[in-house]
């Protein structure tokens, strides 16, 4: 079958030809009665060793950095490449290390354990834990009474449904503790985290359990769940309480922005508040400002880790 085609719509046929190394383009042109412009060299050539070697190494790399996100949510779905934290490089860089699971050593006694951290006493108290313990920190509940057990029972009852604690709720038990959020984020802001622990201040952190749950196995999950960020050590890391645990972590900034995208990503929620003093602001007012500033954290219920054998009701 032919079709017929208008004259605006053929093209003119041009004869090109192709030389090799071997013959010169001026040789081709003459045997081929073509002008020199028309002939085009073609170069042939194999990859050297190193090329091959680079190629090799990149794509291992990129096939290791896959295996080990795969590993890390299989136990929660794959991963996608615009989760947060994701990222290959161009081809021949070094990819990003996948975040890590557990591996955070613990300050404190011999067993990991230190006082001045405050155990939750359910699986899902750890936002009443945390808020009691800023206050403990910021110095703002001393004049309260009651024990440390029947303020995190008196704030869970009263601000949550007993299933965990969204950021909005805690940023209520915050204020109901003498306490305010003076800036939120849904990843690490470290210059005002830095900023804010600089003048005294502290912060609440929705981060995933598996990165301070000793008993996590590789490829697992986490919670969602909280912890506070009391200052930083002489090595320049953060120094987070972890409720769940009852012990001190660590972490350096890489790992603790990790742990909040993963949060992100496996829980649909997560991030920074920074808490500071409410110096004298009523417990509404403090409330109503704070609960204006942490819908960039979702709206996410942080609970404790699996480690359920870790909860009792032994806080003070």
């Amino acid at each position: 079958m032919s079709v017929n085609l208008s004259s605006h719509l053929r093209r003119p046929f041009e004869q090109r030809a192709e030389a090799t190394p071997a013959a010169q383009p001026q040789q081709t042109a003459q045997q081929l009665e073509l002008p020199q412009e028309k002939v085009v060299t073609r170069v042939e050539s194999a990859r050297t060793p190193q090329q091959v070697e680079q190629a090799t190494d990149a794509y291992a790399a990129v096939g290791d950095l896959m295996r080990a996100w795969s590993s890390r949510f299989q136990a929660g779905g794959d991963a996608s490449a615009q989760e947060p934290g994701f990222g290959v490089g161009p081809a021949g860089a070094n990819p990003e290390p996948a975040p890590e699971i557990g591996g955070w050593e613990a300050e404190g006694s011999t067993e990991g354990s230190d006082s001045s951290v405050l155990k939750q006493t359910k699986q899902t108290n750890c936002g009443a834990a945390v808020a009691v313990m800023l206050s403990k920190d910021l110095g703002t509940g001393k004049t309260q009474s009651g024990s440390d057990t029947q303020k995190m029972d008196a704030l869970e009852s009263r601000f949550t449904d007993g299933k965990g604690t969204s950021p909005h709720e805690l940023s209520n038990m915050l204020a109901n503790q003498g306490l305010k959020v003076t800036q939120t984020s849904a990843g690490l802001d470290k210059d005002s985290l830095d900023q804010t622990l600089a003048r005294g201040g502290k912060a609440a952190v929705m981060v995933d359990s598996c990165l301070v749950d000793p008993t996590t196995k590789e490829g697992e999950t986490g919670l969602a769940h909280w912890v506070s960020v009391e200052g930083k050590d002489d090595q320049g890391r953060y120094l987070l309480k972890d409720p769940s645990t009852g012990t001190r972590i660590p972490v350096d900034a890489q790992r603790l922005a990790d742990s909040m995208e993963i949060s992100w990503a496996k829980h649909q929620g997560g991030g920074m508040m920074l808490v500071e003093s409410a110096n004298g602001v009523g417990e509404p007012q403090a409330a109503a400002e704070s609960g204006q500033k942490v819908a960039s954290m979702g709206n996410t219920d942080g609970v404790g880790s699996r480690a359920q054998a870790n909860f009792g009701r032994e806080s003070s």
